[in-house]
């Protein structure tokens, strides 16, 4: 007799059933978590960056895919040669290292696929904290809690739990 396995389902989100948590890691960007694969080592944020946000100094330890809905934004380092407006895509290899800055003129809204970890620098150079997959998803539902919201379903290695 042969054993058959299970197909495993596609699972299907609504961003407008995620609560956006406010000041993540820099005043004026505000994330909803899809998806926290601890496992697998990577995940997916949706960002929304206040005009004129500032995201400290970071590296990334793994690959990241972006994608630009709305608005627009650089990193420093990058100079204004690389501005990433509504309908681009960014890549970044793993070791990247950069400031990103969102334009003066309206809200940014970018997608983000991170694998690894985000290593964040203070003012100095040093390292302030690393936010991978289960830090990403601690600090968000930490984030919802503190401001009043439910915790919502996210992804977390193919399965939709975390249920409010």
């Amino acid at each position: 007799m042969t054993a058959t396995l299970p197909i495993p389902a596609a699972l299907t989100m609504q961003a407008s059933d995620l609560p956006w948590a406010h000041g993540v890691l820099a005043p004026g960007l505000s994330i909803q978590l899809f998806i926290a694969d601890v496992e697998g080592g990577f995940f997916v944020v949706r960002t929304r960056f206040q005009p004129g946000t500032v995201i400290p100094t970071h590296m990334h330890t793994g690959a990241v895919h972006g994608f630009t809905e709305s608005g627009r934004w650089h990193y420093r380092e990058y100079g204004e040669d690389s501005v990433n407006v509504a309908g681009s895509y960014i890549y970044e290899p793993p070791g990247s290292t950069h400031t990103l800055e969102a334009s003066t003129d309206g809200v940014t809204d970018a997608i983000f696929l991170i694998h690894g970890a985000l290593v964040n620098y203070d003012d100095n150079g040093g390292i302030a904290n690393v936010v991978d997959a289960a830090g990403a998803r601690d600090l968000y539902f930490s984030l919802l809690e503190a401001q009043g919201d439910r915790r919502p379903s996210i992804i977390v290695g193919g399965n939709c739990n975390y249920s409010s």
